[in-house]
């Protein structure tokens, strides 16, 4: 009889481990198969997450050199480039009565508050002229395609760039924080990542 007690509690504790094991495997199959824990802590936001960059003259104008060459495979009979020195420049040539004409246009720059920058244009040769620069802004906003974040404002002679309109939508943008022409140049931009 003691025999048979022990033959049932043999075939007790063998169904129990073989209920065990398959359990096991069981639990372990399915967190194989569950989705992956997300290890980011907070919620993404919907807006854009900003990073800050210094820059130099030397790298503001590759910046502006890398966007306006791809501005101009865009636009063919788009002449003119962007130049920071001791100010900033703008040079080029406009076509003025059938003659392709050598310009300069000489500005200074200021940060506005909403990040944007404001050139101010303090003088203008055309050719060996000096011509009124409110004249040739006007101009070149007529007869010529500027890039969209690019606002030429005549009345004031002042060329407001909308760094905020850079990128476009869905693309990195830019604001400006800080603009100073001493040197080799300090400048520093909030650039603003679009969370996908």
């Amino acid at each position: 009889m003691e025999k048979k007690k022990e033959k049932k509690l043999f075939k007790y504790l063998f169904i129990l481990l073989a209920l065990l094991i398959i359990g096991s495997a069981g639990y372990v199959w399915v967190q194989m198969h569950s989705a992956v824990v997300n290890p980011q802590t907070g919620k993404v936001s919907k807006k854009n997450t900003p990073i800050s960059v210094q820059l130099n003259k030397k790298q503001v104008n590759a910046l502006s050199s890398y966007y306006l060459k791809k501005f101009e495979k865009k636009n063919k009979n788009m002449d003119y480039k962007f130049w920071l020195g001791n100010q900033a420049y703008v040079y080029g040539k406009i076509t003025i009565l059938g003659s392709k004409v050598g310009y300069l246009l000489i500005l200074d720059p200021h940060l506005l508050s909403n990040g944007d920058i404001e050139l101010s244009a303090s003088k203008l040769e055309v050719g060996k002229l000096d011509i009124p620069a409110n004249f040739v802004i006007g101009y070149v906003g007529k007869h010529y395609k500027i890039p969209k974040w690019v606002e030429l404002d005549s009345h004031n002679s002042r060329i407001i760039l909308h760094v905020n309109k850079l990128g476009g939508k869905n693309e990195l943008s830019y604001q400006a924080q800080k603009i100073d022409m001493n040197g080799d140049g300090d400048f520093h931009f909030k650039v603003l990542i679009p969370n996908q």
